[in-house]
């Protein structure tokens, strides 16, 4: 629409309505971002955790799971030496006990 000129003045035929358009597109269509957050903060700032400052620990914590940087300790596999050592120390302790 915006590249549709006018051929008297050659001006954009549809100059307001491109632009109209444009503000009305980046509008987000549902709330469900701002919900989410809502419901993180819920989840982080609990009974027992209701002294987290927003402008402090809680912030902090937000940041870190909203970036995606939370550590990732529990998909960690130990090497494949450390787990037949384990099995095998397992078993030694099974037979003897």
């Amino acid at each position: 629409m915006s590249s549709i000129n006018c051929k008297v003045t050659g001006l954009s035929r549809f100059g307001r309505l491109t632009k109209i358009a444009q503000l009305v597109l980046v509008l987000p269509h549902s709330n469900a971002d701002a919900e989410r957050v809502f419901s993180m903060v819920g989840l982080n700032k609990t009974k027992t955790r209701n002294s987290l400052a927003l402008d402090g620990t809680l912030s902090s914590i937000m940041t870190v799971k909203m970036a995606g940087l939370e550590p990732n300790c529990f998909r960690w596999e130990p090497p494949t030496p450390v787990l037949k050592a384990s099995k095998t120390a397992t078993n030694t302790y099974n037979k003897k006990h």
